[in-house]
């Protein structure tokens, strides 16, 4: 049997520990203005960098993980369902005619519904360029899960995103001191933490699958 907690907590252990390396390093350069700033700044980047690609881990461990079931699509949940057949609904988009809808609905379902289930690379999802909180949120939301965290932390949150954005575009931005890097990491931490508890959920309780 998968050890699903370990997996989580081994891709959250290296990403804390390299945070932690750069905020000792800050710590120790506190009276090195410029050391202090640079690596709070790196910090940063690599903290949003650490939101996004842990989501993603998350996201690509469910998907993969359902699809090496072998299951159908008519024993997915409403939520996982709809995401296998995104490909489909976008075909269906195309064509809205009378006649199309009439094939999609009496022939192209009832045969999906039968098949194995696959999670088309172009239909998983998206961390777009930017995962701003509103993106986090839908996203999750396709797979059944809500982020009570995400919530409680969103101005922090989206503060962390625009940021981000300012040192990637080259501006001058300032994080003030280790205490306030700190703050933003243990808030993104704790929203990644809570990420991974819903998914450890999924994939233990098989939640995915209809009752």
């Amino acid at each position: 049997m998968t050890n699903w907690s370990s997996i989580l907590e081994e891709d959250l252990r290296w990403r804390e520990a390299e945070l932690a390396s750069l905020k000792r390093l800050a710590i120790t350069n506190r009276d090195n203005d410029v050391v202090l700033r640079t690596t709070l700044r790196a910090a940063w980047a690599i903290l949003y960098a650490h939101f996004e690609g842990f989501t993603k881990f998350c996201w690509e461990l469910v998907l993969d993980h359902v699809q090496s079931k072998g299951i159908t699509n008519e024993e997915l949940t409403k939520e996982f369902l709809i995401l296998a057949l995104e490909n489909r609904f976008r075909g269906l988009r195309g064509d809205t005619s009378s006649a199309s809808l009439w094939t999609f609905f009496s022939a192209v379902l009832p045969d999906a519904l039968h098949e194995k289930v696959t999670f088309a690379e172009d239909c998983r999802l998206e961390t777009e360029s930017n995962l701003w909180p509103t993106v986090f949120e839908r996203e999750c939301a396709r797979i059944g899960i809500s982020s009570a965290e995400m919530q409680l932390y969103r101005s922090r949150m989206t503060a962390l995103v625009s940021r981000r954005n300012d040192i990637a575009h080259g501006k001058n931005m300032i994080i003030k001191s280790v205490n306030e890097f700190t703050e933003y990491e243990n808030c993104t931490l704790l929203v990644l933490h809570d990420l991974a508890v819903q998914v450890l959920d999924i994939l233990e309780k098989e939640t995915y699958k209809k009752p």
